[in-house]
């Protein structure tokens, strides 16, 4: 296996568009997931919070539920 240095990586992912530096982030953290197997705090926080099952439900165009969330959940106008 070959293995490359971090101080061998940072120099290719500088001057990346930052789309693709996104998607490179977004790869590392499914891997330190699939490798730590939940033990990374958003896991636990997701296992904790019935809301972070929530996200995603809801779908439609007319709706102010984006907009006014706050005071839905907490009162706060």
């Amino acid at each position: 296996m070959n293995t490359i240095t971090i101080e061998e990586i940072i120099p290719l992912v500088k001057p990346l568009p930052q789309r693709d530096k996104f998607k490179l982030m977004q790869f590392i953290l499914d891997q330190l997931t699939e490798e730590e197997e939940n033990n990374l705090p958003i896991s636990s926080l997701k296992q904790q919070d019935s809301l972070w099952n929530m996200i995603g439900m809801a779908e439609g165009e007319n709706t102010n539920i984006a907009q006014r969330h706050d005071e839905y959940l907490y009162g706060v106008k």
